[in-house]
């Protein structure tokens, strides 16, 4: 596929068919536990979540894949490389605190595959069902040539919406006011974008552990976003 800058909105699309704008990762039962009615509560859980919750270790470990994929392009201690591919896919899996959110990690790990697939891009290696979305994002940024700044912030920028959606239908939220946030949003995107491209991984940490637990009562709410 020939190079062209506009191919990293691609991944952002929502046709995109990887199914993250069907997913709260937790925040439906999050919202059904605080009893949250208001946009403003939304934006300050994305916001907290930005600064110091899990999406900011899968972003670094974008990075993480995308050096590997480098190494291994020009076969570069191949078998270590492979190791160290695996070994941190997943450990970033174990992040994930339920079935149910894993399921979705590797649902749209395995779309995205496909759709590179599709473009001219396959997988260096067997894709099994524990593959994460973000190895796969990684993966898809690498073959389309997108710079690591862009492929943290459009990955960032995609989680944001998505949980946008989500709340659109969970609140419910008027569609201005989510796009209303999103706005708001575009400053912090890019510094945690940067921060996170400057940064060592073992220098990031994750404190927003009542997401975390919410995401253990995912399954409980599991198919309403789909129901409507």
């Amino acid at each position: 596929m020939k190079k062209n800058h506009l191919v990293k909105y691609l991944l952002i699309s929502p046709s995109l068919p990887v199914g993250g704008f069907c997913y709260s990762e937790g925040l439906e039962s999050y919202l059904k536990i605080k009893n949250l009615e208001e946009s403003v509560h939304i934006r300050d859980l994305i916001t907290n979540e930005l600064k110091i919750g899990q999406i900011r270790i899968e972003a670094k470990c974008l990075i993480e894949f995308f050096d590997i994929f480098v190494e291994l392009k020009v076969a570069n201690n191949v078998k270590n490389n492979k190791r160290r591919l695996l070994s941190l896919d997943k450990w970033l899996l174990s992040f994930r605190d339920s079935v149910e959110i894993r399921d979705q990690q590797t649902q749209m790990a395995k779309s995205l595959f496909e759709l590179t697939k599709e473009f001219g891009f396959e997988y260096l290696y067997d894709k099994n069902k524990n593959i994460s979305w973000s190895l796969a994002w990684s993966w898809a940024c690498f073959s389309f040539q997108i710079n690591k700044l862009e492929m943290i912030e459009n990955f960032i920028y995609a989680w944001t919406a998505n949980q946008l959606s989500a709340a659109i239908r969970l609140i419910p939220m008027g569609s201005i006011k989510a796009q209303t946030i999103q706005l708001e949003l575009l400053d912090l995107i890019s510094e945690v974008s940067q921060e996170i491209v400057d940064s060592n991984i073992n220098d990031l940490y994750v404190g927003n552990i009542s997401l975390s637990m919410a995401q253990q009562n995912h399954n409980d709410l599991y198919t309403k976003l789909f129901r409507n």
